[in-house]
């Protein structure tokens, strides 16, 4: 899909995205927010490029609660599990307007889903 022009795959810093304003209608976040530093402004990054009514998912395998991915931000540098209550407050407060969360009933999984 690269070669054939579908795709374009860009190298970046999420605190602070290069990308057009009010372009995108989804963005999405799989098992990598563990290592965004200030939630809110990276949260207010992803809004920034999205359309109204876009769209932001984000998946984690941690819920923050659960002992063993806690285990690893003792072991891996600048790792931080978040909640689901963390990080809906962080994407309310940077702009989105309508966030929603599922929990898998067996698993520490998570998938949070904003609008903007």
């Amino acid at each position: 899909m690269i070669a054939a022009g579908r795709c374009i795959v860009q190298q970046g810093d999420v605190s602070a995205l290069n990308l057009p304003r009010n372009v995108f209608d989804l963005a999405t976040a799989f098992e990598t927010i563990y290592f965004w530093n200030d939630l809110k402004k990276c949260f207010a990054q992803v809004a920034d490029i999205l359309k109204t009514g876009g769209t932001f998912m984000i998946v984690n395998e941690s819920d923050g609660t659960d002992k063993s991915s806690l285990q690893f931000e003792k072991i891996i540098d600048g790792m931080k599990c978040y909640t689901v209550q963390e990080i809906s407050s962080a994407l309310k407060s940077a702009g989105f307007s309508s966030v929603k969360s599922d929990h898998h009933p067996d698993k520490p999984w998570i998938t949070v889903i904003a609008k903007k």
